[in-house]
């Protein structure tokens, strides 16, 4: 596929919005282009109001529908320029070149926004969970301001391949490492690596002996890029499905049935971030079917997904890093 491109004239319009819809608007799939991530203004991203002057370059990629089959996106809590939503797996939180579906696109359908709310942090495709969004500037500048005082806490849950016990802090260093197909990936150790630090806990254990899993409740520290998914490899149990960092691809139980893995076995199940009043406010994501029947059908005891919450990790953390960081 290859996109379409316009040259903006003089009578054109004033903004990115008035040159799709005079270029065809619903007639040529144009109309929400903009909305939907897939329009670029002299080759950066377009917003609808965006403003354009004679001369300028506006490119459209057709629209692209790779994750049809994901769950619906639900808006979990809104407070003032402040939401959490909920991924699926199959979503890329943001739009990609070709304007395929993704969370904060469905987001501003879904809340009849003109724009897209911009993502204060990203879950990889093939996680699912809680996403802290701003729809409007104020919005943005508080979260940034939260996020660099350390006081935007999230949980997660996983399912990692091996035997873990007990709790403690992951803090191997995480760059970028080459890997076998050309691509760059986080690893630890890798090119330019930061200090990176993971609370985790072991809740339930399940799989039987040959094949052992473990389901863990995760507190990123830092925000490292595939952070809970570069430690959990690291501490020898990767997780369930994350072929980037050796994941099973699939699992055989203790029957013989063989579980493909379409996902990576990991949810973000809670952020926490005070409002503009200071109040702490919570939303919850609740675990997906897809992790549950995985659970289950290694014989994991169900009632464990709900004793994440109150499986504290411990406090200690390791030097250097304040007690506050998230």
């Amino acid at each position: 596929m290859t996109a379409a491109r316009f040259r903006v004239g003089p009578s054109d319009g004033p903004t990115v919005a008035d040159v799709l819809e005079r270029m065809g608007g619903a007639s040529r799939g144009l109309a929400g282009a903009a909305a939907e991530g897939r329009a670029f203004l002299n080759a950066r991203r377009a917003r609808p109001d965006d403003a354009v002057v004679a001369g300028d370059e506006l490119a459209v990629w057709p629209a692209r529908r790779d994750a049809r089959g994901a769950p619906p996106v639900e808006v979990l809590a809104r407070w003032g320029e402040i939401l959490v939503a909920s991924k699926p797996a199959a979503l890329p939180t943001a739009p990609e070149r070709r304007g395929t579906r993704s969370l904060i696109t469905e987001v501003a359908e879904l809340l009849g926004l003109r724009a897209p709310p911009h993502a204060a942090s990203r879950l990889d495709v093939g996680v699912s969970g809680a996403v802290l969004c701003a729809t409007g500037p104020r919005g943005q500048r508080h979260l940034a301001a939260m996020r660099e005082a350390g006081r935007i806490a999230r949980v997660y849950v996983g399912v990692a391949g091996g035997r873990i016990e007990g709790a403690g802090t992951w803090d191997a260093p995480i760059g970028a490492a080459r890997s076998r197909g050309g691509r760059s990936l986080p690893a630890v150790g890798g090119a330019g690596a930061k200090d990176a630090a993971t609370r985790y806990r072991a809740v339930a254990s399940a799989g039987g002996g040959a094949a052992p899993v473990t389901l863990l409740r995760l507190d990123p520290v830092t925000g490292r890029m595939h952070q809970l998914r570069v430690h959990a490899a690291h501490a020898g149990a990767p997780l369930l499905g994350d072929r980037d960092h050796g994941g099973a691809r699939s699992l055989t139980t203790a029957r013989g049935r063989v579980l493909p893995l379409a996902r990576i076995a990991l949810h973000a199940l809670r952020v926490t971030v005070p409002d503009e009043s200071g109040e702490e406010r919570a939303a919850l994501a609740p675990v997906p079917d897809e992790l549950r029947d995985l659970w289950g059908a290694l014989d994991g005891d169900g009632s464990a997904w709900e004793e994440v919450l109150t499986a504290t990790p411990e406090a200690a953390l390791p030097p250097g890093l304040p007690s506050g960081a998230r």
